[in-house]
């Protein structure tokens, strides 16, 4: 099983640490004893190379029909972010974008792929993948038993589709199923989602004591006030998303 203390106390993920420059903040930061993890957005290239960058093109282009030959240097491969942090002790965030091979979902390729890669660095059991796509989930599931797997969702995208006010407690249930099918860590939610849902269903806590309760870590992103993130930590998430790590510390009352 994963080693305990990589998951023990809040978590402050710094958020879309794609450059070197983001990732040397967020190694920084792990030196001066913050609690802070840090989140690689993982997209293929079209050649099936694993490569970090948050939106789907790169300068107008495609990534996914771009020969990784043609972003190297200024986009960084899976491996190399991984061999960069490999003697930094600093968990790992990985949020999986969608996966196309020519138009195509692969699920088993990509999820054999980055199974493969993180084995082979010795990251299995420091790092945590989170995706929108259930089935990707599914299958990673099967390749690494003990891996920490988390869904991402918001009122835009996901497995789980959004509620209306005759169906929370169906949207709950949904989230449930799918944590006894392939045992999930966490549940990823957006924090403007989250507000819209509390002012229209004020239901907040018993969402989150339900997910608690059945054994479900939460994480929400992106919150980028230190008030705010207290709020949720007070609520019950062991999981903050931010893009200022450097001022939401986990331990309240120190900066």
């Amino acid at each position: 099983m994963p080693d305990p203390q990589y998951f023990s106390l809040p978590k402050i993920i710094a958020h879309r640490c794609n450059d070197i420059v983001s990732i040397e903040k967020a190694l920084t930061l792990k030196r001066q004893q913050k609690n802070i993890y840090m989140e690689c957005d993982i997209r293929t290239t079209a050649d099936g190379v694993l490569v970090a960058h948050h939106d789907p093109k790169h300068r107008g282009k495609s990534i996914r029909k771009t020969l990784f030959s043609r972003l190297e240097g200024s986009v960084l491969s899976l491996e190399a972010i991984l061999e960069k942090i490999s003697q930094s002790n600093i968990t790992l965030h990985l949020d999986v974008k969608a996966g196309c091979i020519n138009g195509k979902w692969k699920v088993a390729v990509y999820s054999d792929q980055l199974y493969g890669l993180l084995e082979q660095k010795g990251f299995l059991e420091k790092v945590m993948v989170t995706s929108i796509k259930g089935n990707f989930l599914r299958h990673l599931r099967l390749l690494a038993p003990n891996i920490r797997l988390g869904v991402l969702y918001d009122e835009d995208y996901g497995e789980l589709m959004p509620p209306n006010k005759a169906a929370v407690n169906g949207f709950i249930n949904k989230i449930l199923e799918f944590h006894e099918e392939i045992l999930l860590d966490v549940i990823f939610l957006n924090q403007a989602w989250l507000h819209v849902f509390d002012k229209r269903y004020h239901i907040l806590d018993k969402l989150f004591y339900t997910l608690i309760k059945a054994g479900l870590k939460i994480a929400v992103w992106t919150v980028n006030e230190k008030d705010q993130a207290w709020q949720f930590m007070e609520q019950g998430a062991e999981w903050i998303t931010t893009d200022i790590p450097e001022i939401i510390n986990p331990m309240r009352g120190k900066t």
